[in-house]
């Protein structure tokens, strides 16, 4: 396959996923040398730089995503009935988490101040934004749970060292 074709195939099967795809996951599929694809990653970032859609590096892989600057208008268009909200709760669990993974509902419970979280977990586990990572090796073994690859998509983070400093936010410790 000459390079013309294995930039458009790479192309291709970015438009195709609906998730951030690694260059070794690329490279792997379609048994070419990484290094290669990392050039052709690159030069298809050039490409769609100035397009409607660009190619980002989020959550440690590669993606298509609406270009900022034309998204109103595709959101406009699409109504985004499935735009996912957040309660205050939701978002201050899933904060502790984000920070403190792996973490038992009960550390999280205490962290927030209140009785149970079990119903926020329950909904951030099906919205697939968090994951049990595991049992605490405790009396009861009491679920871990994590942040998700999905986690960072949906907050544009490329990895968890994206989130912003604690102290920077004038939290504390």
């Amino acid at each position: 396959m000459n390079k013309e074709t294995l930039k458009q195939v790479v192309e291709a099967i970015l438009f195709s996923s609906d998730t951030p795809l690694t260059a070794k996951e690329i490279a792997s599929f379609l048994e070419k040398d990484k290094k290669e694809v990392e050039e052709i990653l690159e030069e298809l970032k050039d490409d769609y730089k100035s397009k409607g859609v660009n190619l980002v590096s989020i959550a440690g892989g590669y993606q298509f995503l609406t270009n900022p600057n034309v998204y109103s208008f595709v959101a406009e268009f699409h109504k985004r009935e499935s735009r996912q909200s957040f309660s205050r709760a939701a978002l201050e669990t899933l904060a502790i988490i984000a920070y403190r993974q792996p973490i038992t509902a009960q550390e999280i419970a205490a962290l927030r101040g209140v009785q149970s979280v079990s119903h926020i977990l329950r909904n951030l586990l099906e919205k697939n934004l968090i994951k049990i990572a595991g049992k605490k090796d405790v009396i009861g073994k009491p679920s871990l749970y994590k942040t998700t690859r999905y986690f960072l998509e949906t907050f544009g983070l490329n990895s968890l060292e994206d989130l912003p400093d604690l102290e920077e936010m004038g939290v504390e410790e």
